[in-house]
């Protein structure tokens, strides 16, 4: 069947609309109805996947708070390596670091495989990630494998993860400094929120970020591999020790809009809560007072955790 040249220039201007972090689909928006389109019409959709296959990049999902949310394939030229974060600059054990950190938001948001059926809103906080991911330390350390594989590199993570402190304060401002774990997770999550996996939540402070759908998608495709299930275990231990424990009252929860996840009433005056059942340990690490999909600073579009250590494949756009 031919396809009509209007329709591969749709398709490939919804890819170029998923390539950029900061575009967001409304209703009323030609973001928000080509992705309509995708998700209703299967011959459009089957334009999209095939523009998206010739640049090297995969459709992974596309949720409609989210956007249409892209993958890379090998030697894609949209890839990214784990020395992006840092414009290139990262050391050896900055890497290895930097991996672990995204298995461990992988483990400590997903913990079981169903929870990457679900879009209950996903919250985390960097120490509470920091002390997470050195609590599953010595699990990971314990996993085979040969140095050059995923779960080898992972454990060399671990050890120089153990070995680095866990914080050192700035000079003058709030916050971790450089050389410390909780800065390396601080700047993974900001990473994230770049790529459109994160979203910052300065009413609940400013160490606080809530993963989107896009990461969650990303996840479940690439999720795997003895490293990440050692940190799930960890994570499942840690969700039925508190599960035991006795529970507050949850607060009162406001409608949220269509299609979003509601948050308690109690939150910032205009601004959107929470529910609490998401947030889990996570939260009580954090002032109780946000998000948005990783800022539109960065264009891109994707950050699977396929080689995440040291190494981990994402989606540049333009």
């Amino acid at each position: 069947m031919t396809v009509p040249i209007e329709d591969v220039w749709s398709a490939a201007e919804l890819v170029a609309f998923g390539l950029r972090t900061g575009a967001r689909p409304t209703d009323g928006n030609t973001y928000g109805q080509l992705l309509e389109r995708y998700r209703t019409n299967t011959a459009f959709r089957d334009a999209v996947d095939t523009v998206a296959g010739g640049l090297g990049l995969v459709v992974l999902g596309a949720p409609a708070r989210t956007g249409l949310v892209l993958s890379t394939q090998p030697g894609s030229v949209f890839a990214l390596r784990m020395a992006d974060l840092r414009g290139g600059s990262m050391a050896a054990d900055d890497k290895l670091i930097a991996g672990l950190v995204v298995l461990g938001i992988a483990a400590y948001a997903f913990p079981h495989d169903v929870d990457l059926d679900g879009t209950d809103v996903k919250i985390v906080e960097v120490a509470a990630l920091d002390r997470f991911v050195r609590d599953a330390i010595e699990r990971v350390l314990a996993l085979a494998g040969d140095p050059d594989t995923v779960d080898g590199q992972a454990r060399k993570a671990a050890e120089v993860y153990r070995r680095t402190a866990a914080f050192k304060p700035k000079d003058r401002l709030p916050g971790p400094a450089r050389g410390c774990t909780q800065f390396a997770v601080l700047e993974v999550l900001g990473w994230l929120v770049e790529r459109g996996a994160a979203r910052q939540l300065p009413q609940m402070g400013a160490m606080s970020f809530q993963l989107t759908d896009r990461f969650r998608l990303l996840v479940a495709d690439v999720a795997g591999g003895e490293a990440l299930e050692a940190l799930r275990t960890v994570r499942r231990g840690a969700a039925s020790t508190a599960s035991a424990a006795p529970v507050a009252p949850a607060a009162p929860v406001a409608a949220a809009a269509p299609g979003e996840a509601a948050v308690p009433a109690a939150a910032v005056p205009g601004e959107a809560a929470v529910p609490a059942a998401a947030v889990g340990p996570v939260a009580a690490a954090a002032p109780v007072a946000a998000v948005g999909p990783v800022a539109a600073a960065a264009p891109a579009a994707a950050v699977p955790v396929a080689a995440v250590v040291p190494e981990m494949s994402t989606v540049e756009g333009d």
